[in-house]
């Protein structure tokens, strides 16, 4: 009799056991799947982020739309766009109005509404947004003032700082909204414009760090924004 109950008990515990056993299978599989989802989500991500930029242009211009693009070492590109660092950069996308300037391509900061700097991968965007930052500052370090890219950067981000813009980084991108001394394209102030560019490259109530120069100011100014749509 005893030798019969050891017997069920002996079953007992190995179905005890392949059933603890059952869980290590299916940790295993989730880092399979994981990678795969995470990688399709990114992708849609920075799909729905450069689409969004050329989206809001299109509804700022509507049927004056214009597109440009520019490559890394293009000539021709516009002297503000010295602000992206070349590293990791693709390209730069610019949109204008098709009927401003009436008489010349346009080149100036003015004749474009808004300016997007594609970069291999968002460390890139990063590290360039981080080096705009520091070309932005009032009084930068000694070492970065002789440096002849620093210099650079500076009068180009300075071309935007007069009659103002701001720039903001979002995934592997960098913009550079325009703003005048004038009213916006669409009226109301040009906080709301600046507010509303955000909300189309920045998921809902996202708080992001912007450089920002009103008109007059002669620099851009670190700020933090937090835009709910």
């Amino acid at each position: 009799m005893k030798q019969y109950i050891r017997l069920i008990i002996l079953l007992f515990l190995c179905s005890c056991h392949d059933k603890a056993e059952a869980p290590k299978s299916l940790e295993h599989s989730e880092p399979i799947i994981a990678p795969k989802i995470e990688r399709t989500t990114a992708s849609k991500s920075e799909t729905d982020v450069s689409n969004a930029a050329e989206l809001f242009a299109k509804e700022v211009l509507q049927a004056h739309f214009r597109k440009h693009t520019y490559t890394p070492t293009d000539s021709t590109k516009p002297k503000h766009t010295d602000i992206f660092e070349n590293v990791g950069l693709q390209n730069i996308v610019a949109y204008s109005n098709k009927n401003y300037p009436k008489h010349s391509a346009p080149n100036g900061y003015e004749h474009f509404i808004l300016f997007v700097a594609n970069y291999q991968s968002e460390l890139n965007a990063l590290k360039t947004f981080a080096l705009i930052t520091s070309s932005s500052k009032e009084n930068p370090p000694a070492y970065l003032l002789a440096q002849k890219t620093f210099i650079e950067r500076t009068k180009a981000l300075n071309i935007g700082a007069k009659p103002g813009g701001m720039i903001v980084q979002s995934g592997r991108h960098i913009f550079s909204l325009v703003e005048t001394c004038r009213e916006t394209p669409v009226g109301g102030t040009w906080h709301d414009y600046e507010d509303r560019f955000i909300t189309f490259i920045t998921k809902n109530e996202a708080e992001i760090d912007i450089l920002n120069a009103d008109c007059g100011m002669n620099r851009y100014r670190l700020e933090k924004r937090n835009v709910s749509r």
